[in-house]
């Protein structure tokens, strides 16, 4: 669901991510899903299950393909998903045999799932380009830290630490979501092929052997079916809250750092007030914790998707739609902003006065 105060222009990009939010547009899930039938169909030609002659004829189709998205908001209004209105309009020109050399033992689930992991990874490619930038900026700014500051806890004055102590409570959970995150793609990037009740049994015998021919040709990896057990998913969601979490505490600590009267840090180019032109707001650094914490809720709604009830659920599979994209939109753009803040920093610790 689309925030349009957020993404009217009013915050500018402060809540809003242009790039992730293009690996969930319609254009990119008929890329994905139009993929899938492609190497479906590619499969069922080569296990024997559809003529060469039908299969050309509908791969032909398909290469030729241009969705109708007037006509599948439609069927998604009465359908609740736009997969059988796509599915038909990939068939409407073929004739029997060709027809059926499209979709066939496969389900919308199938086709959805796999187009949302195939969006996975190419949204965890982008997310992983950026964490790097942002680890390397805290591993320079590492490098010119001298000297102490106070610590605090329980946000009182305790004992002085050094100036880069501060900084690794910040980048090492960074560095330790960088180094989870082959284990998360790993995880959710695996094909998803049940059929009509996840039981993988077309074509008749091949089940497995063609899960696991559609999973190479889309470079994915084969595993069980998925249909109900929706934990890749919510591990994503999870990943997704443990960086913006962290990206979040450091945005808080550069918030309380850059109070007067601690004046631990120096940021350039920070926001204005409309009453008090004295005052140099952390817009950055506050904009952090508000897509950490919006992250973490969402993340809580994502985990209900785990109650998926029996073979296939329409209700708890749709919060994935909502909140996932969302999820993911906005730690990008939290990571966007780190790395803006961080190159804005002039000094960390006291002042010092000659």
């Amino acid at each position: 669901m689309t925030n349009a105060f957020t993404t009217s222009g009013l915050f500018g990009d402060l809540f809003q991510d242009p790039e992730i939010a293009a690996q969930f547009s319609a254009a990119t899930f008929f890329k994905h899903a139009l993929a899938f039938e492609t190497a479906w169909t590619e499969t069922l030609m080569a296990l024997g299950a559809v003529k060469p002659k039908d299969g050309q004829a509908a791969l032909e189709a398909m290469r030729q393909y241009v969705p109708d998205l007037l006509a599948i908001h439609a069927s998604s209004n009465t359908d609740g998903l736009p997969v059988p209105g796509f599915v038909s309009q990939l068939r409407e020109r073929l004739k029997d045999r060709p027809a059926k050399a499209v979709h066939t033992g496969a389900t919308s689930q199938d086709v959805i799932d796999t187009a949302m992991v195939l969006t996975l990874m190419d949204v965890f490619a982008i997310l992983e380009t950026r964490l790097q930038r942002v680890i390397g900026a805290l591993a320079r700014l590492d490098a010119h830290a001298q000297g102490e500051m106070m610590g605090r806890t329980r946000m009182q004055a305790a004992l002085p630490i050094p100036v880069s102590a501060r900084i690794q409570s910040w980048a090492s959970p960074l560095r330790d979501h960088l180094e989870r995150l082959d284990g998360v793609r790993a995880h959710v990037g695996q094909v998803q092929l049940g059929g009509p009740v996840g039981v993988r049994d077309v074509p008749a015998g091949q089940g497995d052997a063609a899960a696991s021919d559609l999973a190479r040709r889309l470079g994915l990896r084969i595993g069980p079916v998925w249909h109900s057990n929706r934990t890749p998913i919510v591990e994503v969601g999870h990943w997704l809250t443990l960086v913006s979490g962290s990206l979040g505490k450091l945005g808080q600590d550069v918030a309380l750092m850059a109070q007067q009267g601690v004046d631990d840090i120096k940021v350039a180019g920070g926001g204005g007030s409309s009453a008090m032109p004295h005052k140099d707001n952390p817009v950055l650094a506050e904009t952090l914790v508000t897509l950490a914490c919006f992250v973490g809720i969402q993340n809580g709604g994502l985990a209900q998707a785990l109650v998926h009830e029996q073979e296939r659920s329409g209700v708890a599979w749709a919060l994935e739609w909502m909140l996932l994209p969302a999820m993911a939109e906005a730690t990008g753009a939290a990571l966007r902003h780190t790395e803006q803040l961080l190159e804005r920093i002039t000094r960390i610790g006291p002042e010092h006065v000659d």
